[in-house]
């Protein structure tokens, strides 16, 4: 007679398995469903808004590049990469471009600012993350701004960030375009 820690473990198990079977299915794909979303979203909005680039300083090599070029280049990677993540083709090279874009816009936007004069006006000017406390205050939604200082707010950069690395590391999953490219090319290779 089975003791009822014994029923229970062994129920315990079994939902366990098929918990880990379900997840090579749907754990990887809602997380492409879901930054595929947000990036599409962004990529959306700077298709039909006006270029605000110029006032944002770029890192090297992006520096080289004129604003409407970065525009560009923001946008059609945010919505070709978006769709791509969603159907999960590509995956893997898809969430290293998107890392890189992301990377650029926390470090062009997102970080801690200062207001300083620049050639006779006052502007905002990137600062960097000087101290753990000021990484703290940055990772927030929205910045808050006092006395000519504004904490960065790059809580969802950072978030994207570590949404994308298990599609780096795993790729795309078991439901996407670029598993049944792999069954197939299989297929073909040991026929």
């Amino acid at each position: 007679m089975e003791t009822p820690a014994r029923i229970f473990l062994n129920s315990e198990r079994r939902v366990r398995l098929w918990l880990t079977a379900a997840g090579g299915y749907v754990s990887l794909l809602l997380l492409r469903v879901l930054l595929g979303y947000e990036f599409m979203e962004s990529g959306l909005e700077k298709l039909g808004g006006d270029n605000w680039f110029a006032s944002v300083s770029f890192p090297f090599p992006f520096s080289l590049l004129s604003a409407q070029a970065n525009w560009f280049l923001a946008t059609w990677f945010e919505i070709v990469g978006a769709a791509l993540l969603i159907a999960g083709l590509g995956t893997r090279y898809v969430s290293i471009s998107l890392i890189v874009v992301t990377l650029v816009a926390t470090y062009a936007v997102h970080l801690p600012e200062v207001q300083q004069l620049v050639d006779g006006e006052k502007r905002w000017v990137a600062k960097g993350i000087g101290s753990v406390t000021e990484f703290f205050n940055g990772y927030r939604i929205n910045q808050r701004c006092a006395d000519g200082y504004c904490t960065g707010n790059y809580k969802l950069p950072v978030m994207y960030l570590f949404m994308l690395t298990p599609l780096v590391l795993s790729g795309a999953g078991r439901l996407s375009v670029d598993e049944w490219l792999r069954r197939r090319f299989e297929a073909r290779s040991s026929a």
